[in-house]
């Protein structure tokens, strides 16, 4: 019985030595293909022309509120590569469309910065129209009439469509519903022309007990129909006699 556990002993230890020979092998054998895979890495490198380059930029003359274009090659007075032209930045901040003067923009490639110039000036004028003033009339309309947008209502020189075209009439102050004189003006050539509008009205109301200097005036009319009354009276009186 001894030797049978003996011998069962040994078989087993063999067997186990034999399971880790093998299991050796076979790492080795698994880590040796795995040595003999090779990695291909390919690198491109992309160049960029590090030249100098020599740009000439236009120099613009614009009228005042004219949109600035936001195309590089609008700027450039100069032929360039399409490699340049897409590392072109063009800056246009320090210009300001709305007020007249001369403003400088830029153009940046790489390290280099070029500088143009933009002249913002006021639109051209005839010599006629720059010289040219008005004089506004002064209007009077009963209540409740309504306001004329015929220019030619207020102004008293002839106008023609050109004119009418850089006029602003603002009539916004006028309450034509209420007896007053209010006053309007019209804007032409960056001068502000004012006058008046008279409201009137067809009959005026008197108040009774009222002793403003106006209802006082406004009181002869009745004390001269009273006498016209008595005249009247007088004179079928005499009629009557004479009958």
């Amino acid at each position: 019985m001894e030797r049978k556990v003996r011998i069962l002993t040994v078989s087993t230890l063999a067997m186990l030595g034999v399971f880790s020979i093998s299991s050796g092998v076979m790492y080795s054998s698994m880590e040796a293909k795995q040595q003999q895979k090779k990695i291909l890495v390919v690198v491109q490198e992309k160049r960029v022309s590090t030249e100098a380059v020599d740009l000439k930029l236009k120099k613009f003359e614009l009228e005042v509120n004219t949109p600035l274009s936001v195309k590089i090659t609008d700027y450039l007075d100069c032929a360039v590569t399409d490699e340049v032209l897409a590392n072109l930045k063009l800056d246009t901040s320090t210009v300001n469309v709305t007020q007249p003067g001369t403003y400088t923009y830029t153009i940046t490639y790489q390290d280099q910065s070029f500088e143009g110039n933009i002249v913002i000036k006021e639109p051209a004028t005839t010599n006629e129209n720059s010289t040219q003033t008005i004089t506004l009339k002064t209007i009077n309309i009963k209540v409740g009439t309504p306001l004329s947008t015929d220019l030619s209502t207020y102004v008293i020189e002839p106008l023609t469509d050109e004119m009418k075209a850089q006029m602003i009439l603002d009539v916004s102050q006028v309450n034509i519903t209420q007896a007053a004189t209010y006053q309007y003006t019209i804007t032409y050539q960056n001068s502000i022309y004012t006058s008046n509008i008279i409201v009137t009205n067809d009959q005026p109301t008197l108040s009774v007990g009222d002793s403003s200097p106006s209802t006082t005036e406004e009181q002869t009319p009745s004390e001269s129909s009273i006498e016209e009354k008595e005249e009247t009276t007088t004179t079928d009186s005499s009629t009557t006699i004479t009958n």
